[in-house]
């Protein structure tokens, strides 16, 4: 059987399967998102604090993404959630912390002093300096983080079929174990496929969500 007729006879099984990888990762990057930008921003703050929480941040992205799975269903499975989606998820919430949180003390660290004293001379309290200037100043930077997470958790979501999770990891690892290479080939372009198409629908939305006055002064 070849390549195209395979794809053909499971047309709605791919589906499904990227149906359920891209819930893995819509569930899990906003998730990080929440968590991790919020974090950087309070930890921006202070050098010896954004020093601990990018180590602490770094560490966990170091353990091997199959390793984290096998502890988040050690650790969920007196909860009876052991396999599936959540311990997926919070691998993959865990995996994302690093990028997210690192771009984010970066974005606000890098906003230019003078803008900020401007704003407190124009009254501004620390909350609407922060989320009217700090925050729509640092958008591409901080979306610059999320890309690198959304896309890197594409490819470890992956990984996730194997604690039964589902998603394209299916077709890459039980080809392997069935030695039918098609199936290995059309996971293996699927997930490409997906994380480049994420990259580029996440950068549409920063074109979308960056202010129009920073974008001309990009353009310059």
């Amino acid at each position: 059987m070849g390549f195209f007729e395979y794809l053909g006879r499971n047309y709605d099984l791919v589906l499904i399967e990227l149906l359920n990888h891209i819930k893995i990762i819509a569930i899990a990057i906003p998730i990080a998102i929440g968590i991790g930008v919020p974090i950087g921003i309070v930890v921006s703050r202070s050098k010896r604090a954004s020093s601990v929480a990018l180590y602490g941040a770094g560490i966990l992205m170091t353990i091997p993404s199959l390793a984290l799975f096998g502890y988040m269903v050690v650790l969920l499975a007196p909860l009876k959630a052991g396999i599936g989606v959540t311990p997926a998820v919070i691998a993959l919430v865990i995996y994302s912390f690093l990028p997210v949180i690192r771009n984010t003390v970066v974005a606000v660290n890098s906003v230019d002093p003078r803008m900020i004293e401007a704003a407190r001379g124009m009254g501004m309290t620390n909350w609407q300096i922060l989320f009217r200037v700090r925050l729509p100043l640092t958008i591409p930077i901080i979306m610059a983080g999320v890309r690198n997470a959304a896309v890197m958790g594409v490819s470890v979501a992956t990984i996730a079929y194997l604690i039964g999770a589902r998603g394209l990891g299916y077709f890459i690892f039980s080809g392997l174990g069935r030695s039918n290479f098609n199936m290995v080939l059309l996971g293996a372009l699927v997930v490409s496929i997906l994380g480049i198409g994420t990259n580029y629908g996440l950068l549409a939305l920063e074109e979308i969500i960056t202010p129009r006055g920073l974008k001309i002064e990009r353009e310059k």
